[in-house]
C-alpha cells in the first residue's frame, strides 16, 4: 500500500520501513533556498536523503507555497515547513493547509522561519497561523546567532526519546514573540536564556523553544531553531527531527493500534464537532480552545472524535452514524443543511450547543429551530464581555448535581431570550444569571429580566449553554467541570443501558 507525504523543502526518497514496515509515505517539503538560512536548508535536505533509506518516504521539495490546494496536499502524510515563512501563501493554499492541520488529513513539522509571523513583506499576518503555533506575534531575535542552552521539559513525550535532558545547541537566532505560547500549546523544551554565548540582552523570560499543539486534530510540533547548518551536527537535534517524523507519520489506526492493550478495539461512541471560521473572532477565539478542550477529554482515545468546518460534508446519513453533534459558534445555514439536522435530531441524535450556536432572530427564519430551543429569540446582551454570577435551578440534575449552588462564570457575552425559554413547559433550565448581577454591562447594560444561560428542551437529547465567547472560557475549574457533565450526559442518554454504548 502506498503513502504519501509531503514535506515543505524536501528533495529525496524516504524511507520508514522501521515504524511502518514496507509502506512507502509521501512527504511534502517546503523550504527556501539560499540566503542566510541556506546553509540550514542544504543540510537539512542532506540529511533527509540518507534517512530516506532507512524511513521510507518519498519526498516532494517545493519553494513555494502558492501551488498548494486540497488536491494538492491530498496526496501526502507528512508537510515539512523548513524554513520557510507564513506569508506569501494564496488564500487556497492557505485554506487547503488550515484544512490540513485541523481535520487532522496529514502531519506536520516546522522549523524556525514558519513563526515569522506578522506584517511582512506587504503581507498581512495570517491569523489562523498565529493562532496554531499558541497566539503568538514575531517580535524580535538574536541578529548574531549565540549559542544556546536547551532544557527538555517533556522528557515523555515521543519527539523527546532518547534524546539529553539539556544540550548546546550552536549559532542560532533565537526568536523572541509578543507573548508566550505556553498557555496555548504543549511545551517539550525551553533555552535558558543565561547560557547564550556570547550573552544577548534579547530575551523572553520563560523561553519555549519546541512545542506542540494538542488542539489539533494533525500531529505537529515546531523547532525554534534552524538558522545554521552546524545543527545536524548535534546528535540531539537529529535524534529530536527523526522522533518527530516517525511521530507525526502516524496514522489513525497506528494510533489504534497502541492503545488496543487498555482500551477496545472500537471507541464507544462517536462525537462529531462543528464550527465556522467565518464568524466573530471572538467566537472562533473559543471554537478553537474548545477542540482542544474535547481532544484532551478524548486522551486514550475513548470515544471517536471528528471535527469539521463544513456541515455539507455531514448530510443526514453520515450525521446519524454520530451519538453527539457539538456545534460551538455556528448553526446549519441553507435548506438542506437544516433540513438534514432536524432529521437527525427528530430521530434521537444528540445535540450540545455553545452562545452564538442558537443564536437567532428575525432574520432566521427557522421555526423549527426556535422551538427546538425553547421558543425564545435573541433579545439583547450586556457589552462588553464580564464574568458573572450563575445560580443552580436544579441542584439534582446530572449536569449540576457535583457544581456550588452558584459561582462566578469567566466573562462572557450573555444573551438574554424573549420569550423566556423559562416559560416553555417543555424547557428545563438548569442555571441562571443572578440577580445579583443586575445592572450588567457598560456598553449595553441590562438591569432586569429573567435570564436563563443552560437549558434542555426535554422532547430532544440537547443541551444548551450561553457559554462561548473569548478565551477565558476555559480558565475556571467550575465552568470547565459543567461543559464535562454536559458533554457526558447528552451522550449518556442515547440509551438506558451502559450509558456510553456506541449504537
Amino acid at each position: 500500500m502506498k503513502y504519501k507525504l509531503l514535506i515543505i523543502t524536501l528533495l529525496a526518497v524516504v524511507s520508514l520501513s522501521e515504524v511502518h514496515g514496507n509502506n512507502e509515505y509521501k512527504v511534502l517539503v517546503l523550504t527556501e533556498r539560499g540566503g542566510q538560512h541556506g546553509s540550514f536548508t542544504d543540510a537539512a535536505i542532506k540529511w533527509l536523503n540518507i534517512k530516506a533509506k532507512e524511513i521510507n518516504l518519498s519526498i516532494t521539495e517545493i519553494n513555494s507555497a502558492k501551488q498548494i490546494s486540497a488536491k494538492y496536499l491530498s496526496d501526502y502524510h507528512l508537510i515539512i515547513q523548513l524554513d520557510y515563512p507564513p506569508y506569501t501563501w494564496s488564500k487556497e493554499a492557505e485554506k487547503a493547509f488550515q484544512s490540513y492541520i485541523d481535520e487532522g488529513k496529514g502531519g506536520w513539522i516546522g522549523f524556525h522561519h514558519a513563526t515569522l509571523l506578522g506584517e511582512f513583506d506587504g503581507y498581512p499576518m495570517w491569523h489562523w497561523f498565529s493562532d496554531f503555533m499558541g497566539g503568538i506575534r514575531f517580535k524580535n531575535y538574536i541578529a548574531s546567532p549565540v549559542d544556546g542552552t536547551v532544557h527538555v521539559e517533556q522528557a515523555q513525550h515521543p519527539v523527546m526519546q532518547g534524546v539529553s535532558s539539556s544540550f548546546v545547541l550552536p549559532q542560532d537566532e533565537w526568536y523572541t514573540f509578543d507573548r508566550n505560547p505556553r498557555p496555548n500549546v504543549k511545551v517539550l523544551a525551553n533555552v535558558d536564556e543565561n547560557s547564550y554565548r556570547p550573552s544577548s540582552n534579547i530575551r523572553m523570560g520563560d523561553h519555549p523553544v519546541v512545542w506542540t499543539n494538542p488542539s489539533k486534530l494533525a500531529r505537529n510540533v515546531y523547532f525554534l531553531f534552524g538558522h545554521s547548518g552546524k545543527l545536524f551536527d548535534v546528535k540531539d537535534f537529529t535524534t529530536m527531527f527523526e522522533n518527530a517524523i516517525r511521530w507525526a507519520l502516524q496514522t489513525a489506526d497506528d494510533v489504534k493500534t497502541s492503545y488496543a492493550g487498555n482500551y477496545a478495539s472500537k471507541p464507544r461512541f462517536k462525537a462529531l464537532i462543528y464550527y465556522s471560521e467565518h464568524v466573530e473572532e471572538a467566537h472562533v477565539t473559543f471554537a478553537r480552545q474548545a477542540v482542544g478542550f474535547f481532544r484532551k477529554l478524548n486522551y486514550g482515545k475513548g470515544f471517536e472524535l471528528d471535527i469539521t468546518t463544513n456541515l455539507t460534508d455531514y448530510p443526514y446519513d453520515k450525521m446519524k452514524e454520530y451519538d453527539v453533534v457539538i456545534m460551538l459558534n455556528d448553526a446549519p445555514h441553507g435548506e438542506q443543511q437544516r433540513a438534514d439536522f432536524e432529521r437527525y435530531m427528530r430521530e434521537g441524535g444528540g445535540w450540545l450547543g455553545f452562545h452564538a450556536a442558537a443564536y437567532n432572530d428575525r432574520n432566521t427564519k427557522w421555526q423549527w429551530f426556535v422551538d427546538f430551543l425553547g421558543g425564545g429569540v435573541f433579545y439583547c446582551n450586556n457589552w462588553p464581555p464580564q464574568p458573572a454570577k450563575l445560580e443552580i435551578d436544579n441542584p439534582q440534575h446530572p449536569v449540576t448535581q457535583n457544581l456550588p449552588s452558584s459561582f462566578i462564570a469567566p466573562e462572557s457575552e450573555w444573551y438574554m431570550w424573549k420569550p423566556s425559554p423559562r416559560d416553555n413547559r417543555d424547557v428545563e433550565v438548569l442555571l441562571t444569571l443572578s440577580r445579583d448581577n443586575y445592572p450588567i454591562g457598560i456598553k449595553d447594560v441590562i438591569s432586569y429580566g429573567d435570564f436563563p444561560v443552560v437549558w434542555t428542551n426535554r422532547k430532544y437529547r440537547m443541551l444548551y449553554l450561553n457559554m462561548g465567547h473569548g478565551d477565558d472560557e476555559f480558565t475556571d475549574a467550575t465552568q470547565k467541570l459543567l461543559f464535562v457533565n454536559a458533554f457526558r450526559w447528552v451522550v449518556s442518554r442515547r440509551q438506558q443501558g451502559d450509558p456510553f454504548l456506541k449504537r
